[in-house]
């Protein structure tokens, strides 16, 4: 799982933890934060009754040579086994007013959210073709964001071109890994607030928002084990978890 240092990749990961399932963590530079992670799954994990193994790594998406030797690696360690899932939630979220928009910033947010984790997918292909979960075999699961749903953002033009591409991406693998492996994508609306946020942002946006509050980072991750653990016969959708805030 990439990007499991925090928020909603911590939620997640402990949400797979209690199941049983064994974690290989990455994170780009919150080192501490993603072993805390770690300890924190591994102590929920033995609450519900599982001994898991954790593992915990740097990873540099925006470097695709780095994160197709991690995926090699990977594959040397499963040493012919099984893998039961893939869940890619590192992003690179910031704004990029359109005046200073340049093609570093565009090409690096690509390789971070579509480029690597096709890559590292494709890498691990096989071992995921080989897991039993759920009887029909491993998953993938990736983050988009309601606003590449076809809502634009002003100032966010780079974010959501790669956010849109993912959901595409994950159609392609969809069909690509068929039939032993199902791909999902997940697409947030606000879950936690950022910390900088003003108190007149939140009100104008759960205004717009039919459940009228944000999401939690439990509750993605419970969707997360849902679409790995349980929606057996589901691939290639794209999913908003937004309290119906894509409707308005």
């Amino acid at each position: 799982m990439t990007g499991a240092s925090h928020r909603v990749g911590r939620a997640v990961a402990v949400e797979l933890a209690r199941q049983g399932m064994g974690l290989v963590l990455t994170y780009f530079s919150r080192a501490a934060e993603c072993a805390q992670t770690a300890q924190i799954a591994k102590d929920q994990a033995r609450a519900c009754g599982h001994e898991i193994s954790t593992r915990v790594d740097q990873l540099d998406l925006s470097d695709v040579k780095a994160a197709t030797a991690y995926a090699q690696e990977l594959r040397g360690a499963c040493a012919g086994g099984a893998l039961d899932c893939i869940v890619h939630n590192a992003s690179s979220y910031h704004a990029t007013p359109f005046d200073s928009i340049d093609a570093d910033a565009v090409e690096s947010m690509n390789r971070i959210e579509v480029v690597s984790p096709l890559l590292i997918t494709k890498g691990l292909r096989e071992e995921l073709a080989r897991s039993r979960l759920g009887g029909v075999g491993g998953a993938v699961v990736f983050f988009s964001d309601i606003h590449a749903l076809g809502r634009a953002r002003v100032g966010f033009a780079g974010y959501l071109l790669a956010k849109a591409s993912v959901q595409t991406l994950a159609r392609q693998l969809a069909v690509e890994l068929a039939p032993k492996v199902r791909v999902h994508c997940v697409a947030p609306g606000v879950v936690m607030w950022p910390e900088d946020f003003s108190e007149e942002g939140k009100r104008a946006i759960l205004a717009r928002t039919p459940l009228g509050r944000a999401g939690t980072p439990e509750e993605v991750a419970r969707l997360v084990r849902f679409l790995v653990m349980e929606a057996t016969y589901l691939t290639g959708s794209t999913i908003a978890i937004d309290g119906g805030r894509a409707l308005r």
